[in-house]
């Protein structure tokens, strides 16, 4: 801590030297900025956090908030667990627009931050990263994950307006103790060579070979060689679950080369309502049938991995962010990790999930000013790091802490016990750094989150539709329709 206070300390020196009180005079647009001893800050100022971050990650914060009173003593930071729901969060936020009760800096996800730009209340951030006396460095700057500062400029906007913070992926959980070393030859001697499964076949899997041989070979061998799934409640027997409808629809675009939404001369567009898409939703509709699959809005609105920690699937695609869901104390097993199935000969593609940070505008730049530094305090590399090699299953935000020795040491899955929830962790440890050349991220504009939600309701709906080709097509246009309209009134 002390360390932390005369790095500050020293930057305030130097940003006299620079600048007295006012702004940069190369850049006049630059905040005014004052540089005592006692930090930026020279009058009291409160600043309100709101996020949906659990009892751990708030103590965390928490902690946080009180450390950073010893680098800006003038600042008050109120820390504020709104809800459990990003969507809910965001509610509360634009309806407090209005009544002036909203916070200075906030969870958010892309869709979130497009609606705030669109009320004028976010905050263009690049004249704070920028700034010579409280900003990054090109160093710091350097040391973030690049995909994840994109996703904070990929708005109808130009600049910058979020930042990274929690950041997660997908990822396919599979239970070890079964898959690894089954021997599937006698069934099919195509899978994997007539060799039995190993991680690397299943780190590799596609649509077409998990729907077309694994699967189906799974539940043969399930039925006539030995039980591995235990049935579900309803007696169907599933292979794998996928705990996001939408998640999984706009990844299959992404992967397929359809269209999803796109945004031109600052417009957001939705483009989903395709032939192709209608057929690929048909495709899935018969694998959901067969019984290879299923969804949480296909179980009814229950996450998957309640299912797997029940040996009831033997796959569990879902939020790393939420990696300590898929295992159980009461049913503990070896859980390996893999990237999900992608698209043969399509692009390699995985969604980027989890929070960032968004700064509200309340008119007052003090505030403003206050809430980039406490944000960039937050993502020191300490911070960061230990924010990162907590249990919740988010990852580090900075290039350095995967190559700290704290952060690989937790990755060592060899030295953690076997069917525990620290070997999961160090498995999900690994994964993080294969998957950032996949990471994607759909456009976000007015629109985009109503656009996600409709999307993942009709892929519900296209894998529950029952009958005849023709009853099944019209369901699934039908879906497709209703939902390209919901998106479309958002615009």
């Amino acid at each position: 801590m002390k360390k932390r206070f005369l790095a500050i300390a020293l930057l305030a020196l130097c940003g006299t030297v620079l600048s007295a009180c006012g702004g940069n005079e190369d850049n006049p647009n630059t905040p005014p900025q004052t540089t005592p001893e006692g930090g930026f800050i020279d009058t009291p100022t409160t600043i309100y956090l709101w996020t949906t971050a659990g009892t751990d990650s708030q103590n965390v914060l928490n902690r946080w908030v009180e450390e950073f009173k010893e680098v800006e003593p003038k600042v008050t930071v109120v820390n504020v667990k709104q809800s459990a729901s990003y969507d809910e969060l965001e509610n509360l936020i634009r309806t407090g627009f209005t009544g002036n009760n909203y916070p200075d800096i906030a969870y958010a996800y892309p869709d979130n931050v497009a609606n705030y730009i669109d009320f004028g209340k976010a905050v263009k951030l690049d004249s704070y990263i920028d700034n010579p006396t409280y900003g990054w460095t090109a160093e710091e700057k350097a040391d973030f994950i690049p995909a994840y500062l994109q996703e904070g400029q990929q708005y109808t906007v130009e600049g910058t307006w979020s930042l990274p913070f929690s950041k997660s992926t997908e990822a396919m959980f599979y239970n070890e103790d079964v898959l690894i070393g089954l021997d599937l030859s006698k069934i099919d001697a195509t899978i994997n060579n007539g060799d039995p499964l190993n991680a690397q076949y299943l780190n590799n899997l596609t649509w077409e070979e998990l729907f077309g041989k694994l699967a189906p070979a799974i539940l043969k061998y399930d039925a006539e060689v030995r039980n591995i799934i235990e049935p579900c409640d309803d007696t169907k027997t599933r292979v794998l679950g996928y705990d996001s409808d939408d998640n999984l629809f706009i990844t299959l675009a992404r992967q397929y080369g359809l269209p999803y939404t796109s945004v031109e001369n600052g417009k957001g567009s939705i483009d989903f309502n395709t032939p192709e898409m209608k057929e690929l939703l048909k495709d899935f509709n018969g694998y959901y049938q067969a019984g290879y699959f299923t969804t949480k809005g296909a179980n009814e609105g229950n996450y998957v991995n309640e299912l797997f920690t029940k040996n009831q699937l033997l796959f569990s695609i879902g939020s790393t962010g939420g990696t300590t869901y898929q295992f159980s104390d009461d049913n503990p097993m070896n859980i390996g990790v893999a990237r999900i199935p992608q698209h043969q000969g399509g692009t390699a593609s995985t969604i980027m999930q989890g929070p960032s940070m968004v700064i509200l505008d309340h008119n007052d730049e003090n505030r403003r000013l206050a809430s980039w530094l406490f944000y960039k305090y937050m993502t020191e590399a300490e911070n960061t790091l230990e924010w990162g090699t907590s249990s919740t299953g988010y990852f580090p935000i900075r290039q350095s802490n995967l190559t700290d020795p704290e952060y690989l040491e937790l990755s060592d899955v060899e030295s953690k016990q076997d069917q525990s929830i620290d070997r999961l962790l160090a498995s999900v440890n690994n994964y993080f750094p294969t998957m950032d050349d996949t990471l994607f991220t759909s456009p976000a504009f007015k629109g985009s989150s109503q656009a996600r939600t409709a999307v993942g309701g009709a892929f519900t709906q296209a894998l529950l539709a029952t009958g005849d080709e023709a009853a099944i097509d019209k369901a699934i246009t039908d879906a497709l329709n209703a939902a390209e309209s919901t998106a479309n009134l958002a615009l």
